[in-house]
């Protein structure tokens, strides 16, 4: 199974590859700047079954980021396209879509949009690759993460996202570490069952209105 996480830059793609993982195999940082130059795969073991994730240069990334907009985009729209293309019954191919989106108090809609069309609607749609997933992350300072989920819905309801995450994924926090440690740990179950789920979701009837999934139950991190 191939799953693409992306995102905008700082969104914490890097960081839900490596708590997927349950070990740091992508490099992270702390910083707005994304650390993530070009696509890079990262084999995972999920239930013994093997699955292949592509971390992605960030969007929507300023001048004095790492890799331009532009080039983001262009980037994983290439890799998008290449995985479609040498898709069979037997291998590769797309089977899920992974939207990073970092916690905000506001969200910007046209933001939103603007990467999933890029995505999904842009490319995906016509490969009619199954699901979108949206990961919400930056919950380190938050028990109670439900709450912002119910707050932002409607924000991205036009997605129709298949199912969503509100989870913490990173131990460098100024906070309790045995309770983060404890949170980290639940939240990677949670994307782990999240990809299980979703991957083995039945593919769309071509009939239904774009982003009309099989929905599955919403998980959180409480």
């Amino acid at each position: 199974k191939n799953i693409v996480v992306f995102g905008e830059a700082g969104s914490g793609k890097s960081s839900i590859i490596n708590t997927i993982a349950q070990k740091q195999v992508a490099k992270t940082s702390n910083d707005a700047v994304g650390c993530t130059l070009k696509p890079k795969r990262y084999t995972v073991d999920i239930s013994g079954h093997k699955f292949a994730l592509f971390d992605t240069a960030g969007l929507n990334e300023g001048s004095e980021g790492n890799v331009p907009d532009k080039q983001a985009k262009k980037q994983l729209k290439r890799l998008l396209k290449e995985r479609m293309r040498h898709k069979s019954p037997e291998s590769d191919g797309i089977d899920l879509l992974v939207y990073c989106v970092r916690r905000r108090n506001t969200i910007s809609l046209p933001t939103i949009l603007d990467a999933y069309n890029t995505v999904y609607s842009g490319t995906c749609r016509k490969e009619k690759v199954p699901i979108v997933v949206v990961v919400v992350t930056g919950f380190e300072s938050e028990t109670h993460t439900e709450s912002w989920w119910d707050a932002h819905r409607e924000t991205f309801n036009s997605m129709h996202p298949a199912g969503h995450a509100c989870v913490t994924t990173t131990q460098e926090y100024l906070g309790i570490q045995a309770d983060l440690t404890r949170r980290v740990a639940q939240s990677s179950e949670i994307l782990r069952d999240l990809i299980v789920n979703t991957c083995s979701a039945p593919m769309v009837d071509d009939n239904l209105p774009v982003g009309t999934w099989c929905c599955l139950p919403l998980c959180s991190m409480n």
